[in-house]
């Protein structure tokens, strides 16, 4: 997909700085998907320890254990 992105030639060079690329579409491609996965992460962070489970794992260990017929 082709887009036009208006943007200083400042602004391009820093971009290729940080991204250590050196062709402006492939700076500016490598940068926005960074931006994306990194606000990814900040979503999971925000709702990291929000998120309610039970701990059944002791339940599983015995229902696996007696699927095999080991001994109890």
């Amino acid at each position: 997909m082709s887009l036009t992105v208006n943007l200083t030639s400042e602004e391009v060079a820093q971009i290729r700085q940080i991204t250590h690329v050196h062709d402006d579409s492939a700076a500016v491609t490598k940068a926005a998907r960074e931006y994306l996965r990194l606000s990814k992460l900040l979503e999971l962070k925000a709702i990291s320890g929000s998120v309610d489970f039970e701990d059944v794992s002791a339940q599983l260990e015995w229902l696996e254990l007696d699927e095999i017929d080991f001994p109890k």
